[in-house]
């Protein structure tokens, strides 16, 4: 009877916990490295994915396959990523951002899970779009780093603080800094989607990101960089 109890509740120790992922296109290009780093670090997490391009954090609240998704199964953790620009931008972009954010961290601790927040990062040379609020990265950065940081705050969410890592490379390593960017200067790199994956593994496994043995395809320095400007944004 011993042994039947033993052989049963092995597979139930070793069980994963799950995470949703709802975000748009800065999720998705991250997505692959995100479940490459959960699997060979054994995270303990398995990774879903909800990534419409485009999209924020309004359109999740309020989407019909968003919220099938979300009630769709027993979630651990719900990380949730705005579009790019709205959550630094002037009321009523701001409003928006914390609107959705309050309303979905509701209905995912609603679920029985813990949200968790997807800080983003100021584009490469700012926004050319909006040049007079955003006129460079740390400008960006800060905008939205300071609205991600106040909405985690006011619903007592996680917060994976990608961008200050991103901030941190800038500081530190120019060459590095601007090859998280693909072309557009704005979407993430391989370099940047591995670091988006160092740091959602140290927020969910309380384990230094330092400590991650994958170097994906880069040279060990750059692997190596990348890790310790993630660990640094964790104790930001």
């Amino acid at each position: 009877l011993l042994l039947c109890f033993a052989v049963l509740a092995a597979p139930l120790a070793a069980a994963q916990k799950k995470a949703l992922f709802l975000g748009n296109s800065y999720t998705a290009q991250s997505a692959a490295f995100i479940k490459e780093v959960f699997k060979r670090e054994n995270t303990g997490y398995e990774p879903h994915f909800l990534t419409p391009g485009g999209k924020d954090l309004m359109f999740h609240l309020q989407n019909g396959n968003s919220r099938k998704k979300l009630a769709s199964d027993k979630w651990d953790v719900v990380f949730i990523q705005e579009q790019s620009q709205k959550a630094g931008l002037p009321d009523p972009f701001r409003k928006s951002f914390h609107d959705g954010a309050n309303g979905l961290c509701a209905a995912i601790k609603k679920q029985g899970a813990k949200p968790c927040l997807f800080m983003t990062w100021g584009r490469r040379d700012g926004d050319k779009r909006n040049k007079h609020v955003f006129p460079d990265f740390l400008t960006m950065h800060g905008k939205i780093s300071a609205s991600y940081e106040k909405a985690a705050k006011e619903n007592d969410a996680l917060l994976a603080p990608v961008g200050h890592a991103f901030a941190i490379i800038h500081a530190e390593d120019k060459p590095l800094f601007k090859s998280l960017y693909k072309g557009d200067g704005s979407h993430p790199s391989a370099q940047g989607g591995y670091l988006v994956a160092c740091v959602f593994h140290g927020v969910l496994s309380g384990k230094s990101p330092a400590t991650i043995r994958w170097n994906a395809n880069f040279d060990a320095k750059s692997a190596a960089a990348l890790r310790a400007a993630a660990t640094k944004a964790l104790v930001k």
